[in-house]
């Protein structure tokens, strides 16, 4: 399955997600989020959903659902809440939340924050930066600058980064497939 994306100020044109798809093809759940041709939001839903289904919160208690806090990008977070609507991952219902007040982040599993309030809120990460909260944004630089997840495109294809360091510091255990797939960065530098 391959998706297009299509990307509604012409920033990036129509990039072919093979990777997305990859990642999407591992659940037959989220295979309903990638249609022939998605919009950029459904397919940024689709990474998290999978980043999600790839990540293990050792504190997480069995059956307590998995918080999603958006911020900065509502078409995403209704993406991404329609997808999983009546979905679990590992017995885990899936909530997603918007979550611009940064005191909601603590209680987040997962915490995507949009390009446009990346910079806006990077002082306010070093807050859970020791916390089981995956981070993930597709700003410029973010897992360079200690965020977890860095979404980037990539010469038509939509990429990400693994912050190795600032995921080991928070306590979360990524899948090995999840890694093989990644550009993984250490101490700030891309290897």
């Amino acid at each position: 399955m391959i998706c297009r994306l299509q990307v509604r100020d012409g920033r990036l044109g129509v990039a072919s997600l093979t990777l997305a798809a990859t990642l999407v093809a591992a659940s037959a759940n989220a295979a309903a989020i990638c249609t022939e041709v998605a919009p950029d939001a459904a397919v940024k839903a689709a990474f998290l959903y999978n980043f999600a289904k790839f990540t293990e919160w050792p504190a997480l208690v069995d059956g307590a659902p998995i918080v999603v806090c958006i911020v900065g990008d509502e078409l995403i977070a209704a993406a991404l809440a329609d997808a999983v609507l009546g979905k679990a991952i590992n017995g885990h219902a899936v909530d997603v939340r918007r979550a611009e007040d940064t005191a909601l982040w603590r209680v987040c599993q997962l915490l995507f924050i949009a390009a446009a309030e990346a910079r806006r809120s990077a002082g306010e990460l070093g807050g859970i930066r020791t916390l089981p909260v995956l981070t993930v944004s597709d700003g410029k630089g973010f897992a360079d600058a200690d965020g977890m997840i860095e979404l980037y495109v990539e010469g038509e294809r939509m990429r990400f980064a693994i912050n190795i360091d600032a995921v080991e510091r928070s306590g979360l255990h990524l899948s090995s497939r999840l890694l093989g797939l990644a550009r993984i960065v250490r101490n700030g530098h891309g290897q």
